[in-house]
């Protein structure tokens, strides 16, 4: 069984430059979308998904295809809708990663959420994740102070730098508002509306 790798406990962001290739002298501007991705995370303590208890699961299928299988996961196995908490989801087909965005794009459109930041945020969604083939997997972590990371297939991907970021990405599947209430009633372990 794969094992990922989540922090949720004084995430620290290592500071780090973007460099003209021509001069590695010279620092260049970030642009918005750079400075929002984090790349470097030191957590001082690390934890599996499989050593927290699942809160639920829970599969999308839509219409006859089934997309990918779902699991929330916190430290007391009961979801309080706070952070820490961490959602897996592993894939069952392949989407190719602007699918992935436009996915994301517009599930926060059917929530009727907005953010000043969000096309910055998606832009660095596409950069940040990869296509996704049959049987990979993608956890997305929650730290208690709303620090956030993505691991793929285990290994640390990076997060979106915001505070923000975190309670309007899981609340696709996790808020109130999610445009698929019957998932997210089998992931919070909660009884179908």
């Amino acid at each position: 069984m794969r094992r990922y790798v989540c922090f949720f406990s004084g995430l620290f962001l290592l500071s780090a430059s973007v460099i003209a290739a021509d001069n590695p002298q010279t620092p260049v501007a970030e642009s918005p979308v750079e400075q929002q991705v984090e790349e470097a995370f030191t957590p001082d303590l690390t934890l599996s998904i499989d050593t927290w208890p699942r809160v639920g699961k829970a599969r999308l299928k839509v219409l006859f295809w089934e997309v990918y299988d779902s699991a929330l996961y916190t430290p007391s196995g009961n979801w309080t809708g706070m952070p820490p908490y961490q959602l897996s989801l592993s894939y069952l087909r392949d989407i190719p990663v602007q699918q992935l965005v436009n996915e994301t794009e517009k599930a926060w459109r059917q929530q009727d959420v907005g953010h000043d930041q969000q096309m910055v945020w998606l832009q660095a969604l596409g950069k940040l994740w990869p296509d996704i083939a049959t049987g990979d997997s993608l956890v997305f972590g929650v730290a208690p102070e709303g620090r956030n990371g993505f691991w793929f297939n285990g290994a640390f991907i990076g997060g979106i730098d915001h505070p923000d970021f975190g309670p309007l990405f899981a609340g696709i599947w996790l808020s109130e508002n999610s445009p698929r209430p019957a998932l997210r009633a089998q992931l919070i372990g909660a009884d179908a509306p």
